[in-house]
């Protein structure tokens, strides 16, 4: 049930994020109002609004937690990036000490592979991880075939680049891969709506609804909600992680590389 209501919230357009909960946040709100009104009874108002206060605290935490998890895994594909970047130059490079014919077809099939990994694959994209994980396949090959030429020191250096280069490229899929959990992500909204609601109580202990002040404060809510699923997507929203690395190593190993000898 909680799975299913995470993807749902995963197919709702960024950019209507903030209206969606917005609407949700007033709807919770005038809830609360209109339920104190009709059973608030004689309590104290300092009491309600100190149970309220403990709500919005825990809430600030959770978001602030949230945050901070899809802020470390969009910089952790960020770093991915450049880290595939250089680990692809390494052992494009070490290739091209190794003796015709392997070394030029290792060059060759590393710029193929560069040429793949000009985007990040969602989970979704099954034909292209497939693609690459068969080129990831024909660069060992042919790495295999190349190292049995070299000594031992050389072999080891070009083994370890290119295994390097296999390694991230299985990382950063999984990185793509790896999200904020949906259960999270509706705790989330579903605690920011019990904190709307319990907002809404306190005010009707005090007569007002002070719309445009609880709008302010919805609003900004929604928007700290959208900011973690815009970092949290990795190919959706106006945060996307750079992929110029990747695609100027692309550009260079394209004109780079030599044609193989037979």
């Amino acid at each position: 049930m909680i799975s299913n209501l995470a993807g749902l919230l995963d197919q709702v357009p960024l950019a209507a994020v903030p209206a969606v909960l917005v609407a949700l946040f007033f709807l919770a709100s005038e809830l609360g109002f209109r339920l104190h009104r009709r059973f608030g009874g004689s309590g104290s108002a300092e009491d309600e609004t100190q149970v309220l206060s403990t709500a919005l605290l825990v809430l600030a935490l959770l978001l602030g937690f949230t945050f901070s998890m899809a802020l470390g895994r969009y910089d952790e594909r960020r770093q991915l990036v450049v880290q595939e970047a250089n680990d692809i130059g390494t052992a494009w490079l070490r290739a091209g000490l190794v003796p015709a014919p392997h070394g030029p077809h290792l060059q060759q099939a590393l710029g193929a592979y560069a040429q793949v990994r000009q985007t990040s694959p969602l989970p979704t994209e099954t034909e292209k991880l497939a693609n690459a994980a068969r080129l990831r396949d024909q660069v060992w090959r042919i790495t295999g075939l190349a190292q049995a030429g070299l000594d031992g020191a050389r072999a080891a250096n070009l083994v370890a680049a290119v295994n390097a280069v296999l390694d991230t490229g299985t990382t950063r899929e999984k990185s793509v891969a790896a999200r904020v959990p949906g259960e999270v992500m509706i705790l989330l909204v579903f605690f920011a709506s019990v904190a709307c609601f319990l907002l809404g109580y306190v005010l009707a202990a005090h007569g007002h609804r002070h719309r445009f002040a609880s709008g302010v404060l919805f609003l900004l809510m929604a928007l700290t909600v959208m900011l973690i699923l815009d970092l949290d997507r990795p190919a959706d929203g106006a945060i996307l992680v750079d992929q110029s690395a990747l695609v100027e190593l692309a550009a260079q190993l394209a004109i780079a590389v030599p044609a193989p000898q037979e």
